[in-house]
């Protein structure tokens, strides 16, 4: 929704990015609706053609290999992917374990420290806050 980082990417990182996002959707085995909803707006603001978009919604149903996913990404693109898929675990109101587990071996392959991931998740809580927040504003 806002400008991204992510635009920065090449290709190859901005679509593993996305697939990034549907192994941690459905890491949990439930994928919501807010999940996906998500999904679908980080591949249309990291401009993925639509051919692409529909491989990656296919892969919903058979998430790709998180190894092999990460292993095109700079630590940039991870640490990108480390923001967004701290959203996307909360957007459905809580983390699963699995999805904690999957965003720690992120935050590993990134570098990131336990500290760091720590400010990361009161961002997401502070950013979901204030989204509600609007929404009451405007009594939505």
């Amino acid at each position: 929704m806002f400008p991204s980082s992510l635009n920065q990417l090449n290709l190859e990182e901005r679509k593993a990015h996305a697939e990034l996002m549907v192994i941690i959707a459905s890491i949990d085995g439930e994928l919501v609706q807010e999940e996906l909803m998500m999904i679908e707006s980080l591949m249309g603001s990291c401009m993925l053609h639509p051919e692409m978009r529909v491989d990656i919604r296919n892969m919903l149903n058979n998430p790709p290999e998180f190894d092999k996913t990460v292993s095109v990404l700079s630590e940039t693109a991870l640490k990108l992917a480390l923001r967004d898929g701290a959203l996307l675990s909360a957007v459905d109101g809580e983390y699963d374990k699995k999805e904690l587990r999957i965003l720690s071996a992120i935050a590993k392959k990134a570098g990131v420290e336990k500290e760091t991931m720590s400010k990361l998740f009161e961002w997401v809580e502070h950013t979901l806050n204030l989204y509600n927040e609007c929404e009451s504003i405007l009594s939505l």
